[in-house]
């Protein structure tokens, strides 16, 4: 039986292990408030072992504490998120070359399909006048996500998947508007430029030509690290956090793009004769529809 000391430190500990995890893979999102209250009543403690942890992960660099109002998730700075930039097109540009190498048949026209629906929207952006830039950026994340995703598959290197998996990176480069200003005065122009640089990886991928994969990807990544600082400095000179401009996708998109990054390294693990080019009909659906019910 377990003594009482013993007993607080394993609850202390349970609830660590479960807001660290939550910090980690996104599900709590940079600049958000950590409730005790509530995080002990999803946790199942008191709220006693969940201020003892939100301490812990203060003292290590995790939470920040502001007297008078509570503990928040840190928010990354320059550095931290550059080295994350780094490391996505590390990851990428060697999963370009793998894919390029061995990809079937079947991801190839995965690939297709969402290379094909980025079209569509860069289109249907070019024919609207919508002037809400959130929606139409987290209907492309979304495509884009899955685009990426499908290479990472097609690479077939399970370090690759393990260092995916253990840094949540495809959920945090994704959950958040990589957009700036310039891109608003031209969102078409914008859509396209980022089109572009997707159909040339998959240009590239469908030559089976390794070298051309990682050159396209390269460029990619450049122009996703250009776009992603910028809105980073941007961010850090505006007084109103309100703003819609300002404003991020909401915690809904985070965890749609969660499952999205899940769903595919799951099927990593799988057996290729289990392959199934049908398994996302419902996920091809939903970002082929115009419902924003997720955006707004």
């Amino acid at each position: 039986m377990l003594k009482v000391g013993q007993m607080a430190t394993t609850l202390k500990q349970h609830a660590y292990e479960y807001i660290r995890h939550g910090l980690t893979s996104g599900n709590f999102s940079a600049g958000q408030r950590l409730s005790p209250a509530a995080l002990a009543q999803d946790i199942g403690v008191s709220p006693i072992p969940v201020r003892e942890a939100i301490s812990q992960l203060h003292s290590e660099g995790l939470v920040v504490q502001i007297p008078q109002r509570g503990a928040f998730v840190r928010e990354p700075d320059r550095e931290e998120l550059a080295e994350l930039i780094e490391l996505r097109g590390v990851l990428e540009c060697n999963a370009a070359a793998r894919a390029a190498r061995r990809i079937g048949g079947a991801e190839l026209d995965e690939l297709e399909d969402r290379l094909k629906t980025l079209h569509d929207l860069v289109d249907e952006f070019a024919a609207s006048e919508e002037k809400d830039v959130l929606a139409p950026l987290g209907r492309w994340m979304l495509a884009d996500l899955v685009f990426h995703m499908v290479l990472l598959r097609a690479a077939g290197n399970r370090r690759i998947i393990k260092v995916i998996e253990e840094t949540h990176i495809m959920a945090q480069m994704f959950g958040y508007r990589s957009d700036y200003p310039e891109a608003w005065a031209n969102l078409p122009t914008f859509f396209q430029e980022n089109y572009k640089v997707h159909n040339d990886i998959y240009a590239a991928v469908r030559r089976h030509n390794p070298k051309a994969a990682r050159r396209a990807m390269a460029v990619h990544m450049r122009r996703a690290r250009k776009n992603i600082l910028a809105r980073f400095d941007w961010l850090h000179q505006q007084p109103d956090a309100d703003s819609p401009l300002v404003r991020d996708f909401p915690d809904s998109m985070r965890r749609l793009v969660r499952d999205i990054q899940q769903r595919n390294l799951q099927r990593c693990h799988l057996h290729p004769e289990h392959f199934n080019p049908h398994h996302h009909q419902e996920l091809r659906q939903r970002l082929g529809t115009r419902d924003q019910h997720c955006f707004q």
